[in-house]
This record gives C-alpha cells, structure tokens and sequence, in this order.
C-alpha cells in the first residue's frame, strides 16, 4: 500500500565522521602538514613570534562513534601554540562513545602550548578522549583541558551521559604522570556529591611539564588566589598541575583566562603587566 511503512524496515546506517590533522614545526619551519576531512589546520601569524596552529572541524560537533585525531610535533627551536577554532560539542549518542584522540610530540628543546577551547557535553552525550604526550630531553609543555556538563544557559541537565578523560605523559620513554576521569549515568547527580565535583557543572586541568615546573607552584599558587571558583595547584617531579571547578562555563573561561596570561608571562619571564595575548579565535 502506498505510504505504508514496513515494521521491519531497519534505520538508516549512519556515515561516521573519521577526522584527522596533523602539523609538525622545526623552530619557525612548518615541516608537516597533512589533513583528512572535515579537519583543517589553519596557520595565523603569531604576535608572540613563535607559531600559532589553531585546528578546525567545521561539523561543529561530534556524535555516536565519530572520531577526531590530532597530532602536534615540536622540534628543537620550535616554539608552537595551538588550539581549536571553537568549544567542541559532544551531541546525544545512539550508544558509541565520540573519540577524540591528541598525540603530542616534543623533541629536546621545543615548546609547546596546547590550548584548545572547551569541550561541551550534551545530554545524552558519550565522550571517550585520550591524549599522549611524548617529551624528550628538557622540552617544555603547557597543556589545557577543560569540560563543561550541559549548556547552561538555555537549562540543560545531564541525567543521562558518559565521558572517560585519559591522558598518559612520559618523558624520555618514562611514564611521569597518568590521570584517568570516568562518570556514567545521572551526571547531574554524580557530580553534586561533596567527594566528586561538590555541585560544580564546569571542571579544567592545567599541566606543565618542564624539568623546572617545580619553581613556579608558588607563583601558580599566588595567581590562583584571583580567581572565582574553586582552584589549586599541586606538584611533582617536572610536572605542575592545576585544578579549576566553577559553577558554570562562563566563571570557568574567566578563571582560565585570568590565570593564563599572567602565568604565560611568567614562564617567559616576560612582565605580568604586559603579557603575550592568548590566541585570537579565544576572543571570537
């Protein structure tokens, strides 16, 4: 019969978004490029006379198995900042987790800086990350990752959602620091209780990795007492690490901002009063 819907007709089979960039740099030198639909990397010039590479997936999202690889090298002489064109939405799942996989590559003598913009989890959302970093002789890393539950602003919950945050960082082949983060089920309740977020609905990780990262916990410690939310700084061994939770995205971005410019000026040695602005698509 004419406009009859069979019961045993199947749903359509989803196209999976398999996404992939890749950039190398040897001091100012770009010494490789590759992208792989829909990522692109685009290459704006540096007010801070290093490098800028900002990563793009013009989807606008992810979603049910779709993947996202990135790869970041930096030689020696290299003094590379990257980001991402925008905060990073993880839509509602069907049931596979939405990968995003970072490899980042420091050889001795490099800089990096990854600063990607927010990831934000939908309702309904699965969100599996990995991030390995890889450092050799005294090379430097400042790294940022940041996650908000839901968009607050038009008054989304999280009742059903998963993410499983997992990043490995060795130097010279030997594992120096290894963070897993796992919640499943009613994020909107998993993350009230005191033991976990205490109600927080917006969380980052800051790391930097150098053989000296144990001289600037105090000024870290000091530039944390500006902030809004709730925020510490712990270390160990070649490695800082900073903790933020904020009630909301908003709160989030102005306490990150707030500590990164300063900050950044100090690893520079550079004056706090005039520091090295963070990269431009952070302000669009």
């Amino acid at each position: 019969m004419y406009g009859a819907t069979s019961q045993s007709e199947t749903p359509p089979t989803l196209q999976r978004l398999q996404g992939s960039a890749r950039v190398g740099f040897s001091g100012t030198r770009l010494t490789e490029l590759y992208q792989a639909n829909p990522c692109r990397v685009m290459l704006p010039r540096s007010p801070g006379g290093g490098v800028e590479a900002v990563l793009l997936n013009p989807a606008g999202g992810i979603t049910d198995g779709d993947c996202l690889n990135y790869s970041i090298s930096a030689a020696a002489g290299a003094q590379v900042t990257a980001t991402t064109q925008a905060a990073e939405k993880v839509y509602r799942s069907r049931g596979a987790d939405s990968q995003v996989q970072c490899h980042l590559m420091l050889t001795d003598g490099a800089f990096l800086e990854w600063l990607p913009q927010e990831t934000i989890l939908f309702d309904g959302g699965a969100l599996g990350r990995q991030t390995c970093i890889e450092m050799d002789g005294d090379s430097r890393l400042l790294a940022l990752d940041w996650l908000l539950f839901g968009r607050l602003a038009s008054g989304e919950r999280l009742h059903s959602a998963r993410v499983r945050d997992r990043w490995r960082l060795r130097r010279d082949g030997r594992l120096i620091w290894a963070d897993d983060f796992r919640l499943q089920g009613d994020l909107e309740s998993l993350a009230a209780r005191p033991s976990l977020l205490a109600g927080a609905r917006a969380l980052a990780t800051l790391i930097y990795a150098a053989p000296d990262a144990g001289q600037y916990l105090d000024p870290a410690r000091e530039l944390l007492q500006r902030v809004a939310g709730r925020a510490g700084a712990s270390e160990r061994p070649g490695l800082l690490i900073c903790r933020f939770l904020a009630d909301d995205g908003l709160t989030l971005r102005r306490d990150v901002e707030a500590f990164l410019l300063p900050f950044r000026a100090v690893l520079r040695g550079q004056p706090q009063s005039t520091p090295m602005p963070l990269p431009r698509v952070w302000a669009c």
